[in-house]
């Protein structure tokens, strides 16, 4: 009775700690994107221009990321803040999606407060807690599917079995409208229910199969779209996985160097201790999973370590972003608690367990989760970073860019100069940052397609004049000077960040913009 009373007070215990370190870290994002610290990335910029023109798909990606800020900037002004709050909320949501995986598969409250803990010790979840890109959505709803299927997996009764199974493939289908990559998921699950015997005789049952059918009905809208639009995505995809088209040319593409580039990456992303941690937590767990039929880390193994051999494997032939793996790292992440658990309960006298958690739980791991938000917390206070490890170096200077341009434009004594940029990076940067968030073309002169040649529009500009801006210190713009009458610099835009130089951009008068002739369609990129 003594003994079952400690153990309630130890899961109640960890039970708080689990809710005060989410409301805490949640409490500091928020904080962070609300005192505008950091400018809009690039690619946050170019979602919330798709967020302005809402649209059944796009043309790298699904439409959930604008569907989203979209939901967000709609209760207020388009601010830093409301495009990221998704981004946070989804963050929050994972964490405990992670938290409540956790408790049920290792039957312990602290192991779900360390698998929160890791995952707030991950650089790569803390930058993808305040930055809206697609990776938010996207990580949420694996985290969701993954829960889903362990539900449908251990749920007593039928019908709250077809509701879980349910609940899985709608959060396939928004996964896929998130990310592309969401569809790895499908072989992930397929790959447990036929090494799991007590989860095989699902393979014979309509539940599974009904899943993957409200997934595939919800990723509707990216095949309409891409109907009408000739396939852009389709085409896209293609060529980022190093693939040709018909009638291309092949290249040799293998090669070690992508591959040490990606695995190097991983070091990077999640940090070298935390990654060691959980390539020992995979092995070890894979070896129960596989071996001893410990169905818990073989549920965990199954819905991380297939990602990452195909990311591993695949890097040998086409270069793999060093955030595609991220998914695999929240059930990875799981596995790494239930063992950190083990550890904990090996402990002996109270002492020793006393001294365990202190050694092993909260000063390593509140240590790492103040290394993983280091560059948030060093912008916030204004310290200097080295260059290499100051990641918000590369978000700031677009809002001096902004105002630049928007003084410029207000300087030609009322003239209605539209505004354009040869990078989709600096056209999406401009159409928030510019009093008036105006419309801002990309012009093509030869690059690889984007979402700016869907929209189009440019043809409408001719006969007027505009401002033309590039990254770099210029003295012409040799690919675009075809497309104006004349063209002439009219100045230099310096950047900076915390008092250090920034980035140069050159901004030129485009007179009387003549169009250009269309460049091959290039969407292989």
């Amino acid at each position: 009775m003594a003994q079952r009373r400690r153990s309630r007070q130890r899961s109640t215990r960890y039970a708080y700690l689990t809710w005060l370190l989410l409301a805490g870290v949640t409490t500091f994002h928020l904080w962070y994107i609300a005192r505008g610290g950091i400018d809009l990335a690039p690619d946050e910029a170019h979602y919330w221009e798709w967020s302005r023109r809402l649209d059944w798909s796009y043309y790298s990606k699904g439409p959930m990321v604008a569907y989203l800020i979209a939901a967000s900037t709609h209760f207020g002004p388009h601010t830093e803040f409301l495009v990221r709050l998704p981004a946070v909320l989804l963050a929050f949501g994972t964490a405990l999606l992670v938290y409540r995986l956790t408790c049920q598969l290792f039957a312990s409250q602290r192991a779900g407060f360390l698998a929160v803990l890791a995952c707030s010790a991950n650089p790569l979840y803390a930058a993808g807690s305040v930055l809206m890109t697609i990776d938010a959505p996207f990580v949420f709803f694996w985290a969701v599917a993954a829960y889903s299927l362990w539900q449908a997996l251990q749920s007593a009764t039928a019908g709250a079995r077809r509701c879980w199974w349910l609940a899985l493939g709608v959060a396939l289908g928004c996964g896929v409208l998130s990310k592309y990559t969401m569809l790895v998921i499908v072989p992930c699950v397929g790959a447990y229910l036929l090494t799991a015997p007590l989860a095989r005789p699902w393979l014979k049952r309509p539940e599974p199969y009904g899943a993957l059918l409200v997934g595939v009905a919800l990723c509707a809208p990216i095949v309409v779209w891409n109907a009408r639009h000739d396939w852009v995505s389709f085409r896209h995809v293609i060529g980022q996985a190093g693939l040709a088209a018909p009638g291309a040319d092949v290249e040799d593409h293998f090669t070690a160097r992508t591959f040490f580039e990606f695995a190097g990456s991983q070091l990077a992303v999640i940090s070298p201790l935390l990654c060691a941690a959980i390539v020992m937590a995979m092995i070890t767990g894979g070896r129960r999973g596989l071996q001893q039929r410990d169905d818990a880390h073989l549920f965990l193994f199954m819905l991380a370590v297939p990602l990452l051999a195909f990311l591993l494997l695949w890097s040998v032939y086409q270069k793999v972003e060093g955030n595609w793996a991220a998914p695999a790292y929240l059930t990875a992440t799981v596995a790494l608690a239930g063992l950190w658990n083990e550890r904990l309960e090996a402990a002996g006298t109270a002492q020793r367990r006393v001294a365990a958690r202190i050694a092993l739980v909260l000063v390593p791991g509140f240590l790492m989760v103040a290394v993983a938000h280091l560059p948030a917390l060093a912008a916030s206070v204004g310290l200097t970073l080295a260059p290499r490890i100051d990641l918000t170096r590369r978000l700031d200077g677009w809002k001096e860019l902004g105002a630049a341009v928007g003084q410029t434009v207000r300087e030609a004594d009322g003239e209605n100069l539209f505004l354009i940029s040869d990078q989709y990076q600096i056209a999406s940067e401009l159409a928030f940052y510019v009093d008036g968030q105006p419309r801002v073309y990309n012009l093509n002169a030869g690059r690889r397609m984007n979402q700016y040649d869907i929209w189009g529009g440019l043809d409408a500009l001719r006969g007027h004049d505009g401002l033309i801006i590039t990254s770099g210190d210029w003295e012409s713009l040799p690919p675009v000077e075809d497309s104006c009458e004349a063209i002439r610099k009219v100045r230099v835009v310096e950047t900076s960040h915390l008092g250090r130089p920034g980035r140069i951009f050159s901004v030129f008068r485009c007179v009387r913009y003549k169009g250009v002739a269309k460049p091959p369609a290039r969407v292989t990129y």
